[in-house]
């Protein structure tokens, strides 16, 4: 007992540091929002350079994201999270220490730094956790979702006693703990096996861009990121316009929609238990889409009940649609392959949501086609996830559609992430 104990130390402790990682993935850009007025009447801020604050990060997701697969594979992916988290902390602390261009080249650098984390975090899961990569997903994704609301609850109080610079800047020291954390747990990988040239091939080559069920997760993250950042940028405004509520009102509704996140995002790794289970997973979601958007459109004095369905849905979204990247891969090389390619697609894509959104709200003087509109997408979604939920494994043979996914310990040494 003692010795099988001893042995899972060092999976424990890399679970551990991938949620470490996960918390740094979004806290950085979630802390700007509740320090803005200050940091705009500080800096004088056009409302353009607002939008560009919380838009480039997204363009950064998308843009970066072959540069990331790249560096992966160019030094090995465990070194480069590394890379990755210190770059996130050092760009923390820069964008605060001038004006208005140095925060936003601090920006791009902060969207970078998580571009690498957002790519290669997929294939480290798929190469040491094995048979419960779709699990840890699940949890990495619901510490996305922790470490956002995590850094927009106390980001404020921190900046009414010190300023928004040191507010925003303090975060840094939430990346350096994960990097010494990373370090230490990824510092000993286990033998290494190099995978068959034909096995990731599949995943790292163009043909990636070539197989139905890669585009299916590509796209499947881009109608989620759709939905959850217009739904991020206007609800407020919709209650306010609809409901004619207070500002503190849509305050409310918003944070409400992202802590409910992060219970969607834990119910992907306790419920998704078979292969067949995902595209009946993701039709449940993407009911929850639909329903959010509906209920707003034609009962906004619900709002409660629409944003908690609402925040289930975008929590579980997300934690489905990273998990499927691991669960369509058959190694770490076509992992880290769909991820880059599939992130290029949904964060491209996704970045659009809110233009979107606002774009028709504009052309039609209401909320009523916007939110048709987006509620046709949480169908589209359903769909999506029918697709990128089939039994087809890139780099690998394809699995029955009634075989279990495989439970039990995650093996401690199943293969180098780097």
């Amino acid at each position: 007992m003692d010795g099988q104990g001893e042995g899972r130390r060092p999976t424990t402790l890399l679970l551990v540091a991938v949620l470490l990682v996960g918390l740094n993935l979004r806290g950085a850009l979630a802390a700007v929002s509740p320090v803005l007025p200050a940091l705009r009447a500080e800096l004088g801020l056009p409302p353009s350079l607002v939008s560009l604050v919380t838009t480039l990060p997204v363009l950064c997701f998308a843009a970066a994201a072959p540069a990331a697969a790249w560096f992966g594979r160019r030094i090995g992916a465990s070194p480069a999270v590394l890379c990755g988290l210190l770059l996130l902390a050092a760009a923390t602390v820069v964008r605060v220490l001038g004006g208005s261009l140095v925060l936003l080249a601090g920006t791009v650098l902060i969207g970078i730094a998580m571009t690498v984390g957002n790519v290669l975090l997929p294939p480290v899961v798929k190469g040491r956790f094995g048979a419960e990569a779709g699990r840890v997903t699940g949890l990495f994704t619901a510490a996305l979702a922790g470490g956002a609301a995590l850094t927009a609850a106390l980001t404020a109080p921190i900046a009414e006693r010190w300023g928004w610079r040191a507010a925003l800047a303090g975060w840094a020291v939430l990346a350096l703990v994960a990097a010494v954390v990373w370090r230490i747990a990824t510092g000993r990988p286990g033998p290494t096996r190099p995978a068959p040239v034909a096995a990731t091939a599949g995943g790292a080559g163009p043909s990636v861009w070539r197989e139905p069920v890669a585009w299916a997760v590509g796209l499947l993250l881009a109608v989620q990121t759709m939905l959850y950042y217009a739904a991020t940028t206007w609800l407020p405004t919709v209650l306010v316009d609809r409901l004619h509520a207070t500002v503190a009102t849509g305050a409310a509704a918003a944070s409400l929609f992202q802590l409910v996140g992060i219970l969607g995002a834990l119910l992907v790794p306790a419920l998704i238990g078979r292969r067949r289970g995902q595209a009946g997973f993701g039709l449940v979601i993407g009911a929850g889409w639909v329903l959010f958007f509906a209920g707003l459109l034609v009962w906004p004095a619900g709002w409660g009940l629409w944003v908690t369905v609402g925040g289930l849905a975008q929590g579980a979204g997300v934690a489905l649609s990273f998990t499927v990247i691991v669960l369509r891969a058959h190694d770490e090389g076509a992992a880290r392959g769909l991820s880059g390619m599939s992130q290029l697609v949904g964060y491209g894509i996704g970045a659009t949501g809110p233009l979107l959104a606002g774009g028709l709200y504009g052309a039609t003087g209401g909320w009523v086609v916007p939110l048709a509109t987006l509620a046709a997408l949480g169908a589209c979604w359903a769909g999506l996830a029918a697709v990128a939920g089939r039994p087809v494994t890139l780099g690998g043979p394809a699995a029955p559609a009634d075989a279990p996914l495989p439970v039990g310990p995650p093996p401690v040494d199943g293969g180098s992430a780097g």
